[in-house]
């Protein structure tokens, strides 16, 4: 007898994660599918075992008091009493080839001179380089802000809708302002995780979809059957993954661009490395885009950096070399490297319009897309992104 459930989520990021907890407390029968050998997507705390474990950020490095649907899973799991606080370090910009302050790129007659701006202007239908370079001035986005936002979305950030970043939403005041947890953000999977029926290491061989059976995805050893699909996967593994059951929907969602990050995290003991803690390196230009440290939560021991690479510029031993001439340090002194590659969206300013033709396909449909290429890539962002979706399935039962 082949087995039939509620609701299928294709992949086990938080999006899909945070679906299937939805539909598990609404009493739904769900499983989760993921391709990988781990779920978490770009939460992925990696660790060097030991008497006290250290763990570095390889994907998502920040949660904040402003995400209030994260905050809101997290009192449902029992988790709000575990929070720790990140402690406040400052970032240093990496300009040819000197560590210096972001301030002395700064050109503050400029700033002075175009900072009013912010009062009056919009992001409505503006690329981050048109409204960004109106109200911090053209040198001072040439020289540090561009940057900045590359790295906060490891790709180039120029033609992104300005209203894709730094969306603003109401912080909860009685919670720390942004935070992480003892085992790093990875203890947010491992919760949802024991929450759902999960199934990693699981390839997709077809989906296919029938208005009186639902929805039959076919693995290599079974078939499975679910009323209601969720696909949570990079933008265009959906696409590829919906080409038989609905063309429309994968023909459009193929029209996402799409960047692939190239991390590489690296461990070294406290004593061997000369440079003072810091939150992390924006680089200006270059072959990364940017390090993020882990000395917000300090270690006594040891200290960590993620570095994000531009993809297929340089290989994975040629990284390692890199980021050991810019610290100074040497290879045998590591005393862990990580290596992990990310798919990210890649928006440009025809974005909304491709997303609202996918809203609008979906419409009646008993399919879900969720995932980081809506809205924004912040975590709140894919989390108001399933709130909404949960709810449209939700309609059709």
């Amino acid at each position: 007898m082949s087995e039939r459930y509620d609701l299928i989520v294709v992949g086990a990021g938080i999006s899909g994660l945070a679906m299937a907890f939805e539909a598990k407390m609404a009493g739904q029968k769900v499983l989760v599918l993921e391709k990988s050998e781990r779920a978490g997507g770009c939460f992925d705390s990696a660790t060097v075992a030991g008497e006290k474990p250290f763990w570095l950020e390889m994907g998502t490095h920040t949660c904040f008091n402003s995400y209030g649907r994260l905050l809101k899973i997290f009192d449902k799991l029992g988790l709000m009493d575990q929070l720790s606080a990140r402690e406040k370090q400052s970032y240093k910009m990496l300009a040819d080839e000197q560590l210096v302050s972001i301030p002395s790129r700064l050109k503050f007659l400029e700033l002075f001179a175009n900072a009013w701006r912010i009062f009056s202007a919009t992001k409505d239908g503006k690329s981050v380089a048109d409204y960004y370079r109106a109200i911090v001035g053209p040198k001072n986005y040439q020289n540090v802000f561009r940057h900045a936002f590359n790295a906060v979305i490891c790709q180039q950030a120029d033609e992104v809708p300005a209203d894709m970043l730094f969306r603003k939403r109401p912080r909860d005041k009685s919670v720390m302002r942004s935070y992480t947890f003892p085992e790093g953000l990875s203890r947010i999977i491992s919760e949802l995780e024991k929450r759902v029926q999960c199934r990693t290491g699981v390839k997709i061989e077809e989906i296919t979809f029938d208005k009186n059976h639902g929805f039959a995805v076919a693995l290599a050893d079974t078939t499975l059957h679910a009323e209601r699909l969720a696909i949570a996967t990079p933008v265009l593994a959906a696409s590829r993954l919906l080409q038989g059951a609905f063309p429309d929907v994968a023909e459009q969602l193929g029209w996402v661009n799409e960047v692939e990050i190239e991390s590489v995290g690296i461990v070294i003991n406290r004593n061997d490395l000369e440079l003072d803690p810091v939150a992390g390196i924006i680089a200006v230009d270059g072959d990364f885009y940017s390090a993020v440290s882990r000395d917000y939560i300090a270690d006594a021991e040891l200290r960590g950096f993620a570095f994000h690479f531009k993809p297929g510029m340089l290989d994975d031993e040629a990284k390692v070399e890199r980021i050991c001439k810019l610290l100074n340090v040497k290879r045998r002194k590591l005393v862990a490297v990580f290596h992990k590659t990310n798919r990210l969206p890649a928006p440009d300013m025809g974005h909304h319009t491709l997303m609202a033709k996918v809203d609008e396909l979906l419409d009646g449909k008993p399919l879900a897309l969720v995932g980081n290429y809506f809205e924004g890539v912040a975590v709140e962002d894919c989390l108001a992104r399933v709130e909404s979706e949960f709810s449209r399935l939700s309609g059709q039962i």
